[in-house]
């Protein structure tokens, strides 16, 4: 890429948004961690209960006092044999099920690599919800039809707590060299515990996205979105961004065609959406995709502005071909120059014919441009204030000012290319004058002045240059 200045939304209010969307789940979560140990000492009762349960004698089942004593001296084999045993002479026991599930749980809690507890919960969960069901038909209302549900929850919490531990960094739990891989281990226990928690699969998302695991990141959110009745705009938008950072555009657009319908103001799910078009060269439906949403709240200078920088990042696609074709006009005009007969006739076409098909690319690029201005005109009449919006008319008269320099410098005509140059420092003073009006309301702003000091180079005004450099940092 050949610009001068890279155009990046970053100071824009949306890509602000966009950047800080998931922040909250990890502030959250970090609450939710603080009040999971509340409601965790609270569970811990009912582990007393539950060991007071296997300790206490008067079984009148053998088989389950042998179970028990297995569980006890941590001998879980022996443990589940007695138990399928008891299940043997009577398949209705209950109670069996329960200490299956008990015995499951413990080894999974004992296995200290969390990565392969899965298998573990997953038996537990199995026999403890046939337990339960068994303990509702039969209705048994002892201390274990209690513990039942009470275990799932109390495991749940256990792994779902040291997850979100392990994902904000807490110095209370034993330190690893890769915390978010033992994050995901935890949350994907928590999920086999309890695979109707929306919010450890949310938050499971979540860490792979903190990871850069994106695919895996898409699959859990695919279940946060299957799960939820009403899913809110941040579940489109989260989804869509994880499609769109594996580049797979087309599963983005079918999200995001699902979540504008559902909420069409929204300006992230909106702009992601035009994204998602001009990553397929479906320009045509970007643009309208926007002229839609400014339809809504004419007078909303964000949704202008969005739009300008749509349509200004499709001009500068065409921009990047015409650097391209410019680069090999003046490598073809180089050559040009040493040949001679039909040979130097037949590169002079060539180079004819390539210039002709940058100008068309030029003009088609102009007409992007213009309206791109015209749309960030009409965002700062709502909002004279609006910094990004002067900025950004900034960067595209200054990428314009590159362009033309590019043309100058392809140009084998001396006086044309006097004109050129003209038009290109007219551009540059243009965007001087936005960029200085975008750090009058934002003077820290180093961007800006980094910017500015750029345009004050090129156009010789060293002065100024030295004071911008100095506000800048550089």
């Amino acid at each position: 890429m050949k610009l001068k200045y890279t155009f990046f939304f970053a100071e824009s209010a949306l890509y602000s948004y966009f950047v800080n969307l998931l922040k909250p789940f990890e502030t959250n979560h970090y609450q939710f961690y603080t009040d999971m140990k509340k409601n965790f000492y609270r569970l811990l009762s009912f582990a007393v209960l539950a060991t007071i349960i296997i300790s206490c004698g008067g079984e009148t089942n053998p088989l389950i006092k042998e179970a028990k004593d297995g569980i006890k001296a941590k001998n879980y084999d022996a443990a589940l044999a007695s138990l399928d045993q008891a299940l043997v002479e009577d398949s209705s026991n209950a109670n069996a099920y329960y200490y299956k599930g008990v015995v499951y749980s413990e080894m999974a809690q004992n296995n200290p690599q969390v990565q392969n507890r899965k298998d573990s919960y997953s038996k537990m969960r199995e026999n403890l919800l046939v337990a339960m069901n068994m303990f509702e038909v039969q209705n048994v209302k002892s201390v274990e039809a209690i513990e039942s549900q009470l275990l799932i929850d109390r495991m749940w919490g256990t792994e779902h707590n040291m997850g979100v531990a392990y994902a904000v960094g807490d110095t209370t739990v034993p330190q690893v060299n890769a915390p978010l891989e033992v994050a995901v281990s935890h949350f994907e226990n928590a999920v086999i515990i309890n695979p109707d928690s929306i919010i450890s699969i949310d938050v499971l998302a979540e860490v792979h996205r903190m990871s850069g695991d994106y695919a895996s990141a898409a699959v859990a959110m695919e279940k946060v979105i299957e799960k939820k009745s009403q899913p809110d705009a941040i579940d489109y938008d989260r989804l869509a961004s994880y499609y769109l950072q594996v580049g797979d555009y087309s599963k983005a657009e079918n999200v995001l065609i699902e979540g504008t319908e559902v909420y069409p103001d929204s300006v992230s799910l909106v702009q992601k959406l035009a994204d998602t078009y001009t990553n397929q060269n479906k320009n045509d439906e970007a643009i309208q995709v926007l002229r839609k949403l400014i339809d809504t709240d004419p007078s909303n200078p964000l949704y202008h502005l969005v739009l300008s920088t749509q349509i200004y990042n499709i001009a500068d696609e065409i921009n990047q071909e015409i650097s391209q074709n410019y680069d090999s006009l003046i490598t073809l005009n180089r050559d040009a120059r040493r040949l001679s007969g039909a040979r130097k006739t037949a590169a002079e076409n060539t180079i004819k014919s390539l210039f002709e098909e940058t100008q068309n690319l030029e003009n088609e690029a102009d007409v992007l441009i213009a309206q791109a201005i015209e749309e960030l005109k009409i965002s700062l009449q709502y909002d004279p204030q609006n910094q990004n919006a002067y900025y950004t008319l900034g960067v595209v008269n200054q990428n314009k000012a590159a362009s033309l320099f590019e043309k100058r410098n392809a140009t084998e005509d001396n006086n044309l290319a006097a004109e050129i140059n003209e038009q290109a420092n007219e551009y540059l003073r243009e965007a001087m004058t936005n960029y200085e009006k975008a750090v009058e309301i934002d003077p820290d702003n180093q961007n800006y002045w980094r910017s500015l000091f750029q345009v004050y180079t090129t156009l010789g005004m060293m002065d100024k240059a030295e004071a911008a450099m100095e506000k800048a940092g550089m």
